[in-house]
């Protein structure tokens, strides 16, 4: 019987980490399925749930850190980013530390240039070289 409770117990984790993802419930199929062996031999349930308990919890404190790193993708894209290196018209300048605008998809966002003491005046076509926040890096096109 204790066969059984084990492999629904090792089912339901794993069918809440697939639809979570988060890396928690998984550890616990690891202790079901240790837990599930041990029940096989006919063990005392005094033996297989401490084993169950003890082992889920080595597993999630043990590898979750390490398995969330491996799979952190990084810096994730945005629709934004989609216009990094197209030319765009100023429509106000770019002074000294004070940003000017561009027009991206009807949308108005400030771009600055790297270099803060230049100055680009509206009307200028400007590339896209980055984001920062929420601001645009241009550089003026010769």
């Amino acid at each position: 019987m204790w066969v059984y409770i084990w492999l629904a117990v090792t089912a339901a984790a794993l069918i809440i980490e697939f639809c979570t993802n988060e890396m928690v419930s998984v550890w616990f199929a690891g202790g079901g399925i240790v837990a599930m062996i041990i029940a096989a031999f006919n063990v005392s349930w005094y033996v297989h749930v401490p084993v169950f308990i003890g082992l889920s919890l080595v597993l999630l404190l043990s590898f979750r850190k390490i398995v969330l790193k491996f799979l952190d993708k990084g810096e994730q894209r945005t629709n934004a980013d989609l216009a990094i290196g197209k030319e765009y018209a100023l429509l106000t300048e770019i002074g000294f530390n004070a940003p000017g605008t561009i027009k991206i998809n009807d949308v108005i966002w400030n771009a600055v240039t790297e270099n803060q003491n230049e100055k680009i005046t509206a009307g200028t076509v400007v590339r896209v070289v980055a984001i920062k926040g929420n601001k645009y890096i241009v550089e003026k096109i010769i």
